[in-house]
């Protein structure tokens, strides 16, 4: 755990019934009265594992089912619990397992980590709340209805105040699920007024954070630990062909200059930072790599007119007969760069062998969104049970899917195991861009054919995309080249298929195998596919001469409510805004549905200046409905961070392609935004707080970036149909 270390035994627990309503599986722990709660559909061994506590001592714990990247999952599944047992949420201890502490989890992702747990995790500590209260009431010698809820324990009509310590009497309790009584919880009652929920909470760590202790990987210190990293390859097939030292290995402070060609390392091990960058400066790797490549080259590998000029696309994901002649109302082409992730924290591992129970085990501390995947494949690294590897997972700065995979920590692992000694291995600014799992390129062929009065008959969308899931996330070759061969990448498609009425749509797709690194990016292939949506949509309304808004709800089912009632809040917000429509001013509008449960609405209001050649993004309007919302100022900042990330897309976001590949290296090659392009925001939470919360890390991404560029075009009449913007291309149109 990435707090003070408690283990937890598995000596004596009984396994509890499932309550397969919920998802989750129930059971106390000896001594310890934990609940696990994950979806059943994470692993099949939950009742393993020990999840929610009350201590002796009326402690309320929990062993958090989601790592921390700062989206603040953790804080709202804390805030669950806290108004399920009526404390505070801050009073409620959380704490990040080791895989050793619990047989398994699912992998974290920001947009699904309270969408999957908020529910089960608020049944369960119901069940935990009225099993105390049964057992308080027992205490008192009354009945449990005539104990009222008080903060931390009950109060009795007489006055007496019953605590959870006072009610467990300091006896451990071994109890299963169909033991528990039912109970209803309150953070889904509607009418209930929430005492925690809703409510503006303190990050989980923000004390640490500001003190210093150790919950990023880069805190981490170990005894005798040696720093250390790997030179990385250029290219995903590359391989080691030779290796020049140059005296590296006799430069003060280097401990190995380690050549491991059957695994496909070349490192240094140094016992500071400063010998390590001055030796990996000396060795040098010369690599058997594919044929270099250029911009030209990747842009006609996912050209979709090229591709649909052979024939139909290789896979169809809806395929209605529809006249395919060239009378389209709307007929555009749509082309995005390959994004980085361009994290602010570099990865970083720290290994360390030792030996237990008379075996020789290793310990990780890491960042990581699959601590699970990481010790199987250390351990299938080392040639040893999984058992004989623990991950400490530690905060993370920023994971965008960026920190899924088994990378740094192989090094730390290899690097550890060389010179047996504890390594830690952080990343350079150069390690990160070099291997980083970008988002893929994409282009898009999207047409539209409808009436004078909006109604769409017709919907055509073509997409040709690098792999976003089916890369080695999913599975090694020669298994992945056949999952490639007999399914579409579900990334790559991710709102592919509009939320729009059409009497026929086509819908089709291919993926291409690029040669460089991609992988997942914030929002799949959501963001791409639905920037070609909309702006599309924004362009009919122009066709039509309708409100870009009203197309929209024109074309809406009754089914879509939510996203209708999204856009109608959204209307009402903008209409009510006092904006100077000065020269260069514009507006633009967008909206999608992510993952069927999440829906969105965004404006945005630019000015561009002609003379500077600038464009002012001056206030983001943003209405979300994912249920109840938990934490409403982490979810607020979930919005202003992929708002921040879409002015990154529009204004200068693009990885450079030079010199035979990825060229990027260090920020200067790549720019994102900063403080001087943040604008106001404004932002509402609408929609049933019955409801369970959707997830919303990555949802308002795919109606950030095409709002963005339906400002411009309603402020210059420029169509962005790249990104980022090009200026010499930008010029101010009657009809801006």
């Amino acid at each position: 755990m990435s707090k003070a270390k408690r283990r937890i035994t598995r000596r004596g627990l009984l396994k509890g019934g499932a309550a397969a309503a919920a998802g989750l599986t129930l059971t106390y722990l000896a001594g310890r009265r934990y609940f696990p709660v994950l979806p059943s559909l994470a692993t099949p061994d939950f009742q393993e594992a020990a999840w929610l506590k009350i201590g002796a001592d009326g402690q309320v714990s929990m062993l958090s089912p989601v790592h921390e990247m700062g989206q603040g999952s953790s804080l709202g599944l804390a805030q669950i619990v806290a108004e399920e047992l009526n404390v505070d949420s801050s009073n409620v201890e959380v704490e990040f397992p080791s895989t050793s502490d619990v047989p398994h989890m699912r992998f974290t992702t920001g947009s699904q980590a309270i969408a999957l747990h908020a529910r089960p995790l608020a049944d369960a500590a119901a069940q935990l709340r009225e099993e105390l209260r049964r057992r308080a009431a027992s205490v008192a010698g009354t009945t449990p209805d005539r104990l009222d809820d008080a903060v931390g324990g009950f109060q009795e009509r007489s006055g007496a105040f019953i605590s959870y310590a006072d009610a467990l009497e300091g006896v451990d309790l071994i109890l299963s699920a169909d033991k528990l009584p039912p109970a209803a919880s309150y953070a889904f009652d509607p009418e209930r007024e929430k005492r925690q929920i809703g409510r503006v909470a303190l990050q989980v760590q923000a004390e640490e954070i500001v003190t210093g202790a150790p919950v990023f990987a880069g805190d981490i210190r170990r005894p005798n630990m040696a720093f250390g990293r790997a030179v990385q390859a250029p290219s995903p097939d590359a391989r080691i062909r030779d290796v020049a030292r140059n005296d590296a290995q006799d430069l003060p402070g280097v401990i190995q200059v380690v050549v491991d060609k059957p695994r496909g390392l070349v490192g240094v091990v140094a016992e500071t930072p400063g010998a390590l960058n001055r030796a990996m400066d000396l060795v040098q790797v010369t690599w058997d790599r594919p044929d270099p490549y250029s911009a030209a080259d990747i842009a006609a590998m996912i050209d979709v007119d090229a591709a649909l000029a052979k024939g139909n696309l290789e896979h169809a994901i809806t395929d209605d007969d529809m006249d395919l002649s060239n009378d389209w109302t709307v007929d555009m082409r749509f082309d995005q760069p390959v994004l980085h992730h361009a994290a602010q924290e570099p990865r970083t591992a720290v290994a360390e062998f030792s030996r237990r129970d008379g075996r020789e085990v290793v310990d990780v501390w890491t960042g990581t969104q699959d601590q699970f995947v990481n010790r199987k494949k250390a351990a299938t690294d080392l040639g040893w049970p999984v058992d004989r590897v623990t991950i400490h997972p530690m905060r993370v700065g920023g994971g965008f899917g960026g920190r899924v995979l088994y990378d740094v920590v192989r090094e730390a692992v290899l690097l550890a195991q060389h010179v047996q000694r504890p390594v830690k291995v952080t990343w350079s600014r150069e390690d990160e861009f070099l291997a980083d799992r970008t988002r893929p390129p994409s282009s898009h062929r999207l047409q539209i054919r409808a009436g004078g009065n909006g109604r769409i008959t017709d919907w055509r969308h073509a997409c040709v995309s690098g792999h976003v899931l089916l890369t080695e996330l999913m599975a090694s070759e020669p298994l992945l080249s056949g999952m490639r061969m007999v399914m579409h990448d579900f990334g790559a498609a991710r709102n592919l298929k509009p939320p729009y009425r059409a009497i026929r749509q086509r819908i089709e797709m291919s993926d291409v195998e690029l040669p460089f690194h991609v992988g997942e990016w914030r929002s799949l292939g959501g963001g791409p596919n639905n920037f070609a949506i909309e702006c599309a949509m924004d362009e009919l309304a122009r066709a039509l001469k309708l409100d870009p808004v009203e197309i929209r709800l024109r074309n809406l089912g009754p089914d879509k409510a939510r996203l209708k009632a999204c856009l109608a809040e959204l209307k009402s917000m903008c209409d009510n805004q006092t904006v100077p429509r000065t020269e260069g001013f514009g507006r633009g509008f967008s909206c999608g549905i992510y993952q069927e449960h999440s829906f969105v609405a965004a404006a945005f209001d630019v000015v561009v200046d002609r003379n500077t050649r600038m464009i002012r993004v001056e206030r983001c309007t943003f209405v979300m409905d994912v249920g109840l919302v938990i934490s409403p100022d982490q979810v607020r900042a979930q919005i202003e961070g992929c708002a921040m990330m879409a002015i990154g897309q529009l204004l200068m976001e693009a990885a450079p392609i030079e010199g035979g590949g990825l060229a990027a290296r260090r920020f200067g090659d790549y720019p994102t935004p900063t403080l001087e392009h943040v604008p106001k925001f404004e932002i509402a939470f609408i929609g049933d707080s019955a409801r369970a919360p959707a997830g919303a890390g990555q949802a308002p991404m795919i109606a950030t970036v095409p709002a963005l560029a339906n400002a411009v075009r309603d402020a210059t009449g420029y169509r962005a149909l790249k990104l980022p913007v090009n200026f010499d291309e930008l010029a101010f149109t009657a009809d801006g």
